[in-house]
């Protein structure tokens, strides 16, 4: 999160165009979104009892389990159209890419037209709700999760290509949003009946496979090399202060 908050501050001072940034987790961490009040009933405690993460992103959205998937992030400055072409041709376009990619590796994957609301599960994980634009399995389910966020420079977004499904897991460090069992139960059945994997598709795939086919997908859709994001183009003073601005 910390790399991903600085190639913001990169943008916004105008030293990166475009960077696209794939990455895994280890060990396996929950995220909550920016907007997400203290800890948002998770029980950080047992969390870090299980040897497992705890952060805050940069971007919007609800709480995430990651752990079998592909991360990527997208960042760009304010001259680039992801940037100034507004929030539904952005979030149109980076689906754009991610179905293209997807595609590539035998999975087929679509974007979502419209809205689909929790369900009553205002304050749920990411997966049960299903926001325009996100990329789904044709049979509806949500298979990334994403969130934007914008400053007044630069564009970040954020997302999980699940590999496998383990959101699930999620619920093993929280209460349902009104404390009942019987919504945490409701929770499992709908994170469980409502994601999709990869995997489903192409069962041997791992995340690096899916990589090169996000890169060139990126490529040709904006007809650019993205400028590669890792640690060594952060200042390591930036890098610290920002780790601890998202660590939990």
């Amino acid at each position: 999160m910390a790399v991903d908050a600085c190639l913001v501050r990169m943008a916004e001072r105008g030293e990166l165009d475009i960077a696209l940034r794939t990455y895994t987790w280890e060990p396996h961490t929950v995220s909550l979104g920016r907007l997400q009040k203290g800890l948002s009933g998770i029980d950080h405690r047992k969390l870090s009892a299980d040897g497992f993460g705890l952060v805050r992103r940069p971007t919007g959205g609800r709480a995430v389990w990651h752990g079998r998937e592909l991360t990527y992030s997208v960042t760009a400055g304010a001259r680039h159209p992801l940037y100034s072409d507004g929030i539904e041709k952005s979030l149109g376009a980076v689906a754009t890419v991610l179905v293209n990619a997807l595609n590539a590796i035998g999975v087929p994957a679509v974007m979502n037209r419209a809205v689909r609301s929790g369900e009553g599960f205002g304050r749920g994980p990411c997966f049960v709700s299903h926001g325009r634009f996100e990329v789904m399995t044709q049979d509806g389910r949500k298979l990334v999760g994403s969130a934007q966020a914008r400053t007044r420079g630069a564009f970040l977004e954020h997302g999980s290509i699940l590999f496998d499904n383990d959101q699930t897991r999620l619920l093993d460090y929280t209460i349902g949003p009104d404390g009942s069992e019987d919504t945490h139960e409701a929770l499992r059945e709908k994170l469980f009946k409502g994601t999709g994997t990869v995997r489903e598709y192409s069962p041997f795939a791992s995340p690096c496979d899916l990589v090169r086919p996000l890169q060139e997908a990126f490529m040709e859709y904006w007809g650019v090399r993205a400028v590669s994001s890792d640690y060594t183009v952060i200042p390591a003073g930036e890098l610290s202060e920002a780790a601890r601005e998202y660590e939990l």
